[in-house]
Formats: C-alpha cells, sequence, structure tokens
C-alpha cells in the first residue's frame, strides 16, 4: 500500500488566546471590537458599552454584519463558545482581522468583570 506525501505547510492559526491583562491592553487600542457570546439569560450581565452582546443562538445573523474594528476579542463562560465563534470569524475574514478568545471565560476571569 502506497502512501500519499504531502508537503507540509505552516498552519495559520485562526485566532490567539488571551487572558484578563491582554483583554485589558487590548480595551485601550481604538479599533477593539468585545464579544459577549453567551446566551441573554447568562450572568452575570456585562456593560452593553464595552461588551456587545451576539449569543450563538443569534451568531449567523452577527455573521452577516460588516465589523469595522481591526480587534475582536470573543468572550463567554467558560471560553468554548468563543473558540467557535473565532473560528468562524476567521473563515469570514481570514488574517484580515486580529481574532482573540477569552481563555478560560469569565469564570475563570470573574474578578475582572465584578
Amino acid at each position: 500500500m502506497e502512501m500519499e506525501h504531502h508537503n507540509s505547510t505552516e498552519l495559520i492559526q485562526a485566532y490567539t488566546e488571551i487572558d484578563a491583562a491582554q483583554l485589558s491592553a487590548l480595551q485601550q487600542e481604538a479599533s477593539t471590537l468585545i464579544i459577549d457570546v453567551r446566551e441573554r439569560h447568562e450572568v452575570p450581565i456585562l456593560n452593553g458599552e464595552i461588551f456587545k452582546k451576539a449569543p450563538m443562538s443569534e451568531f449567523a445573523d452577527f455573521l452577516a454584519t460588516d465589523i469595522g474594528e481591526k480587534n475582536i476579542v470573543f468572550i463567554c463562560q467558560h471560553g468554548i463558545r468563543s473558540v467557535a465563534a473565532a473560528e468562524a470569524l476567521h473563515e469570514k475574514y481570514g488574517q484580515e482581522k486580529h481574532i482573540y478568545s477569552l481563555k478560560g471565560g469569565i469564570a475563570k476571569w470573574r474578578n475582572y468583570f465584578l
């Protein structure tokens, strides 16, 4: 049996996982959008002026919009849905945007958000 050989190519990572300190630094940059992908009933409720709400159940609608910001940070309760959202946005924009996911989510960085 012959095996097919492929040239190894460098994988392009769709997103970068960040911690609360990196999130804080990105918040200071002018072209940053922070998106909370938790469902509307989930707590804690975050400041809507800082964190845009785009629940995963409505995420297809969000993906259909144009995003002007260069840095997009996704957050959720534990960091799982934010990764899925980051990967989906990367499919739309590729390397055109800097896409981030808060590692461990709000649960890990709870003191940062409260």
